[in-house]
Parts: structure tokens; C-alpha cells; sequence
């Protein structure tokens, strides 16, 4: 258990981090593939299970209306879809949520640390990372 004084160590360093965050002094990075799974707390079901249904139904509807060169096209195409637009934009709001997150205060930013899903890094020297227990 965490005595007093270490708590409010915690939230000085928490806010030290933050005002260091807002001033561009430093980045935070995510493991994009471990926090966009169903145990996270940052992960968005529903933008992540509607798009593929969605695009399926749609080139089934183009293969059932459409001549088979066309159908492989459009199955092509669905697939082009999802990996260049899709997935990006899950990508990005899943980024955005899981910093929103990690900034908002201590208990998000020591959750997702003992996950081992952040990573910070000096933007002076953007080689130097210093990443979280659980991460690799």
C-alpha cells in the first residue's frame, strides 16, 4: 500500500510529466497492438467489429450484382479499403484515446503504465526511450 507521502510524490511527478507533455519537452508512444485489444482499457469495440461486416456486405452485394472480374475487383478493393483507410483511422483514434487517457490523470497514466503499453522518450533526443515494466 502506498503511504501518503509517495502519493503525493505520485501526483507531482504525474504533473511534472503532464506540464513536460503539454510543453512539447517530451512524447508519449503506445503499443498500438497490445492496447487495441478486448482487455484494454482504451479499446473501442465497436469501431473495431463494425467496418469488416460492413465492407463484407458491401462486396457481397457487389458480387451477387456484378460479373466475376468485377467481383474479385470489388473484393480487391474492400480489402484495399480496410487496410489503408480503415485500419489507419481505428489506428488513430485508438492513439488519441489511449493519450487522452494517460493525461487525463494518475490512475489512467499508472494503469496503462502497468500494462506495459507506454513508452516515453526527451524530443531532443528521440532515440532514448524510456518504456513501461510490462512493455518490450
Amino acid at each position: 500500500m502506498a503511504t501518503k507521502g509517495e502519493k503525493r510524490r505520485d501526483r507531482a511527478l504525474y504533473g511534472r510529466l503532464i506540464e513536460s507533455y503539454q510543453a512539447d519537452r517530451i512524447s508519449i508512444f503506445i503499443d498500438l497492438d497490445h492496447l487495441n485489444a478486448p482487455k484494454s482499457p482504451v479499446f473501442g469495440p465497436c469501431e473495431n467489429g463494425a467496418p469488416m461486416p460492413i465492407i463484407i456486405l458491401l462486396v457481397t452485394g457487389a458480387m451477387v450484382l456484378l460479373v466475376l472480374l468485377l467481383r474479385t475487383l470489388a473484393m480487391a478493393l474492400g480489402v484495399l479499403v480496410y487496410l489503408f483507410l480503415v485500419y489507419s483511422w481505428i489506428s488513430k483514434r485508438a492513439y488519441r484515446r489511449a493519450i487522452d487517457a494517460a493525461t487525463d490523470n494518475l490512475h489512467n497514466w499508472n494503469v496503462l503504465w502497468k500494462l506495459g503499453d507506454l513508452a516515453l522518450t526527451l524530443n531532443y533526443m528521440p532515440k532514448t526511450r524510456y518504456v513501461s515494466p510490462g512493455g518490450d
